[in-house]
């Protein structure tokens, strides 16, 4: 996470065209192809949407799912941390859990020397290293079918080249560079190999190491960018001598910068010369990582797609862009606890298939202690779920998101504004989902979202079909207003808990749906509300 400011605002281009690569999805509008009843409820006043499911589809693989973010990794000793994490796994399908701070000295990972310099008791441990911490995280995450996407940081204070000149997190996140890179490629090399003989090749195998975090902003790295290339290689190296096969990447870099402090180099800037400076000196890298907020500057048009699109570019072919942190804002915003996220991260989703092959979400749980630990249980806190393990809207788009299908098929959109988007996915049964946002990008001078009415037509649905929707906005799935209306209790009793809780669920409503005459067309009209999500399920008839 970083502390980014807003970034400056940015011309949006009114979206007249495709949202789902559709060319002639897009033509039918005017040709009739998609028969009298679509092309008549097309002419109608407004904006529209087409899907035409009798186009070849393509694949919408569930990136969201491949990780998601937690803090720093002590928290994971937590009952209550797992408790929440482990129902991410169970209700939305996340594989594996990346969190800062393995290596943090409070984790007694490399405590040789403790207390300014004394020496650790010998009957501690029987070398300089300590797993127990680290083996405890990670033996829930394999007991619970989940894994590590591991995050190799921060700098153990045993092997610092200098203190820190501040902390600026409430735990101990170190950001100085190694006194010697060699011991560091020492330390990582000892804990991949303790990693590999205590859970086997084939289970690491399935582990990304990610070395370090951030390094392009100056809280989390003290070196300049070729101490991160030298602390990269030390690391990348040593994991390869445990094993050829494990995978190693980076630079996990910040797409925006902070607005005070030393400025460092933009995050598309330093990922392109990391990635050009591993392949010149054919340093092992199988994947990249990077970060991005909404509220980053420079960001481009598109929010945080645009960001993402160039690392696509600057990635060698074939090696997976693994985004490892994404959330609607980098600093705490009441807009994590509306349906802003859930509007916000669908946009991202859609706006970035093909392109990225994870997109972990910072952070599942607002059990988070980077700055303090926060009593309120709505405080514009990352989490998608609350201290309390509440459901924030963006986790009910998650339970959405999860069971949809994995083939996109091809939709258009014409006439809407330029806040407006979605996609439409099938699954094996023959079912249709069709998920539309309504969200206004970060940005000073962004024109915020209106609510918008859509008519949407459908070619090649099955006869007989039904039709529900679930909303998502300041009137559905609003937890956060319940817990206003409470005069938003610092410390809630069980039963302000449970109806705060009844607030956040997802709600059916039945969809009056139009049949037209031919080719299973059918079509319906539904208001869009402004920061709103609207996930429309089409169910074959039967």
């Amino acid at each position: 996470m970083n502390d980014n400011a807003e970034r400056p605002p940015s011309s949006l281009t009114r979206r007249g065209v495709l949202i789902g690569g559709a060319a002639a999805a897009g033509a039918a509008l005017t040709s009739g192809l998609l028969g009298s009843s679509s092309a008549s409820a097309a002419q109608a006043v407004g904006p529209q949407i087409l899907v035409d499911l009798l186009q070849p589809g393509s694949d919408f693989p569930h990136v969201w799912e491949r990780a998601i973010a937690g803090d720093w990794a002590k928290q994971a000793l937590r009952r209550d941390y797992q408790d929440q994490l482990f129902t991410c796994h169970d209700e939305l399908g996340m594989q594996s859990l990346r969190t800062h701070g393995i290596f943090n000295t409070s984790m007694s990972t490399a405590d040789s020397t403790f207390n300014g310099g004394r020496t650790r008791n010998p009957a501690y441990t029987q070398d300089n290293y300590s797993w127990f911490n680290i083996t405890q995280i990670y033996d829930a995450l394999v007991d619970h079918n989940m894994h590590p996407f591991v995050e190799l940081s921060s700098m153990p204070e045993s092997l610092q080249l200098s203190a820190p000149p501040f902390r600026g997190l409430l735990f101990d996140f170190n950001q100085m560079p190694p006194a010697d890179f060699a011991a560091w490629g020492k330390l990582v090399g000892a804990f991949a190999k303790h990693m590999v003989d205590r859970y086997g090749i084939a289970e690491v195998r399935k582990w990304p190491f990610e070395v370090w975090n951030e390094p392009n902003l100056f809280t989390f790295y003290d070196g300049d960018q070729q101490s991160y290339f030298n602390l990269y290689r030390s690391a990348a190296e040593a994991i390869k001598n445990v094993d050829a096969s494990l995978q190693v990447g980076g630079p996990a870099t910040s797409a925006g910068q902070f607005s005070f402090g030393p400025p460092r180099m933009p995050g598309t800037q330093y990922y392109r010369e990391f990635m050009q400076w591993a392949t010149a000196n054919n340093v092992p890298v199988d994947f990249g990582t990077a970060h991005g907020y909404e509220t980053d500057r420079n960001i481009g048009p598109e929010g945080t797609a645009s960001f993402f699109k160039q690392n696509r570019a600057d990635t060698p072919a074939g090696r997976p862009l693994y985004i490892t942190e994404v959330n609607v804002s980098s600093t705490n915003d009441p807009k994590l606890d509306k349906s802003d996220a859930a509007a916000s991260f669908l946009r991202t989703v859609i706006e970035t298939v093909g392109v990225v092959d994870a997109l972990a979400i910072w952070t599942f749980s607002d059990i988070y202690e980077e700055l303090t630990q926060a009593d309120n249980p709505f405080h514009g806190g990352f989490g998608i779920q609350t201290i309390h393990g509440i459901k924030k809207p963006l986790y009910r788009l998650l339970q959405i998101l999860h069971g949809v299908g994995d083939k996109r098929v091809p939709l258009a959109l014409t006439g809407a504004p330029s806040t407006v988007g979605g996609i439409a996915v099938t699954d094996a049964k023959g079912a249709v989902d069709v998920l539309l946002y309504n969200h206004a990008l970060a940005g000073p001078h962004q024109a915020p979202a209106q609510p918008a009415t859509l008519t949407v037509n459908l070619s090649g649905v099955a006869p007989g079909a039904k039709a529900r929707v679930q909303y998502i906005d300041e009137d559905h799935t609003n937890p956060y207003r319940e817990w206003l209306e409470l005069n938003s209790p610092e410390y809630p009793t069980r039963p302000q808990l449970r109806a705060i809780s009844d607030a956040s669920e997802l709600h059916d409503r039945r969809l009056d749906i139009t049949q037209g005459r031919g080719r299973g067309d059918l079509s319906f009209m539904l208001t869009l509300p402004a920061e709103g999500v609207a996930a429309v399920h089409i169910s074959r008839g039967n």
